[in-house]
């Protein structure tokens, strides 16, 4: 057994460890964080042999582990632990945060370059990508905003069947299905924003 990781292998990383272990199964499988209130089945007794237990330490040390962990498996669902806890983990964090903090302001102007006509941003015409999808692709859309204009759209029955490339369209309808319960939004005032816009 590894010293080391023995005195980072406490009740509170573990706990971390589990959550990590059940958000990054929430991102690349049909399993359910929020159903399972993020508990999977794991045992102590094999994380106290893991030779990466001082990442869960730290990781349970930080002010939001489990935003930290959400910033960076939106990008990159398998995402190690050790590229969460170091530089490009924190940046990922600071850019998701500066996103949902500013989330009204940038869902207004993101929606401004959309079509007039709000059906025309959802359409797939011959099996294309609409074009709130090329949009998203082309980054000049953010997850938050696509995954807000396809809830209240309720339109991926209709992309599951329209869309001729099912590759890309999937990945993305699949990540805006599993993102969507960790986003926290005032519903009404985004449905205003786009009656405004829109109607």
């Amino acid at each position: 057994m590894i010293k080391t990781s023995l005195s980072y292998a406490n009740e509170d990383s573990f706990v971390w460890y589990v959550k990590y272990l059940a958000m990054k199964k929430h991102f690349t499988s049909d399993y359910d964080y929020h159903k399972y209130n993020g508990k999977i089945r794991a045992s102590y007794e094999k994380y106290r042999t893991r030779n990466d237990a001082y990442f869960f330490e730290k990781l349970s040390r930080k002010d939001d582990p489990e935003k930290l962990m959400l910033s960076n498996m939106i990008v990159k669902p398998n995402a190690w632990i050790r590229e969460i806890i170091e530089q490009e983990g924190e940046d990922r964090y600071i850019d998701w945060q500066r996103r949902i903090d500013t989330l009204s302001r940038s869902f207004k102007s993101e929606i401004a370059i959309l079509d007039d006509n709000f059906q025309a941003n959802f359409t797939s015409v011959n099996g294309q990508h609409p074009l709130l999808l090329t949009w998203y692709m082309q980054k000049k859309i953010s997850l938050e905003t696509i995954t807000i204009l396809a809830h209240v759209a309720n339109i991926f029955p209709y992309w599951e069947k329209e869309i001729v490339d099912k590759i890309v369209a999937s990945d993305i309808i699949r990540l805006i299905r599993k993102y969507k319960p960790f986003l926290e939004i005032d519903e009404k005032k985004f449905k205003d924003l786009i009656r405004d816009r829109f109607f």
